[in-house]
């Protein structure tokens, strides 16, 4: 599986500010002071899961919820908000999996097959407004579309990435042709700008999800068993009329963010028992859903995402096996050494960071500031960290 590694910016220069001096970097007043924050599965022992940044004075809301046992499909639940007192911030999901059938009629996230049963809706644009009808959120209100499109390169990427499912797919179809029955699968990116009011202010928010769907059908077409799923979702959301999709600190946390390998491989062997649990059911339709499921990760690439938040570059004269430094470039990130004798990727925006014993870094492109010297932050003892080699 690829790590979770997101890019939510794009500048006019596409090169470091450790290169070009203050050129193309961000406009920033003061330094940005980020925290380590580690979320933990309590489903897993409380093993640690995901690990990001967050700007002092945000919070961190929500995070990564057992399911109950009528989800017996379903390895974990996740939802985190890292959110600013001004209404900027950044949200997470986790896989969000769904189960249906044409002659099943149940209400929504009732268990079904393992799975909360969830028809699939026409658009992203019309999931999110059936979710806010169900559960509206707490002083949110007035939700509207605004618009709604494909990402094709993020399509077409995705569907490179799992090739493998559209293989195995005809492969069934062509074992089911006696019996007239048919199975489908596909993945579509998509991109979906929202309006609404939080607690009487007007954000807006860009939300990304690859959307993919397998059914088994009749052959008078409907559907035996089905399976859609909202896999890399998450948005970037600000006051309506600013900038978020560019702004400092959310970079910094999408950059940040990154699945521990541990969890990763926890996720997995517990997708392996799952399918060998169906199979010795005797379910073969099912059996099918949850291979699919248990390669999904792979579509969770920082590819995927930097193609989503519009920090995209041409690959076309690299390959994935490219020095590590000119993949940095592309993504606008780079590596830094810790005092921890770890490593973290940070924004190439600023040309001064900083880091101490305790897990925070800060970062700022002011010549004329010391971090040691001020006393906002000189209570500690902050160490000035470069890029890795």
């Amino acid at each position: 599986m690829l790590t979770l590694l997101l890019t939510s910016c794009s500048r006019q220069s596409s090169g470091n500010a450790h290169d070009k001096g203050n050129e193309g970097t961000a406009s920033h007043q003061s330094p940005l002071l980020l925290k380590q924050v580690v979320i933990r599965d309590p489903g897993r022992g409380n093993m640690a899961a995901h690990q990001l940044l967050v700007p002092e004075g945000w919070k961190v809301e929500g995070g990564i919820q057992v399911p109950p046992p009528s989800y017996n499909m379903i390895p974990y639940l996740s939802d985190v908000t890292i959110k600013a007192p001004d209404k900027r911030g950044v949200r997470f999901w986790g896989i969000n999996e769904y189960g249906y059938a044409d002659n099943v009629n149940l209400r929504p996230f009732t268990p079904y097959e393992g799975r909360p049963y969830f028809r699939p809706q026409r658009s992203l644009g019309d999931f999110w407004l059936h979710i806010f009808e169900l559960n509206p959120g707490e002083g949110i209100t007035q939700l509207k579309v605004v618009s709604e499109s494909e990402l094709p390169e993020l399509t077409e990427l995705v569907r490179k990435q799992l090739a493998s499912l559209y293989h195995s797919t005809e492969q069934e179809n062509r074992q089911l042709a006696m019996s007239g029955m048919s199975m489908e699968f596909d993945v579509q990116g998509r991109r979906l700008v929202v309006r609404y009011l939080d607690a009487g202010t007007e954000v807006e928010a860009t939300i990304f999800a690859t959307v993919r769907h397998t059914a088994y059908r009749y052959a008078n077409g409907q559907v035996k068993a089905g399976m859609w799923t909202l896999d890399n979702m998450y948005a970037a959301f600000g006051p309506a009329g600013t900038d978020y999709l560019n702004d400092p600190a959310l970079c910094a946390i999408v950059r940040s963010r990154q699945e521990l390998p541990e969890w990763q491989a926890a996720i997995q062997q517990t997708y392996l028992m799952m399918q060998q649990q169906i199979v010795a059911r005797g379910r073969a339709a099912m059996a099918a859903a949850a291979r699919q499921a248990a390669v999904s990760r792979q579509s969770q690439s920082e590819d995927v995402l930097d193609i989503s938040f519009n920090g995209w570059k041409s690959r076309n004269a690299m390959s994935d096996a490219g020095h590590a430094s000119d993949i940095n470039a592309i993504h606008e990130r780079t590596t830094y050494a810790t005092p921890a004798g770890t490593t973290v990727n940070l924004p190439s925006y600023y040309q001064n960071v900083y880091a101490d014993q305790q897990g925070n870094y800060l970062m700022h492109n002011d010549a004329n500031y010391e971090v040691n010297t001020d006393p906002t932050f000189n209570s500690r003892n902050w160490e000035r960290i470069t890029p890795t080699q």
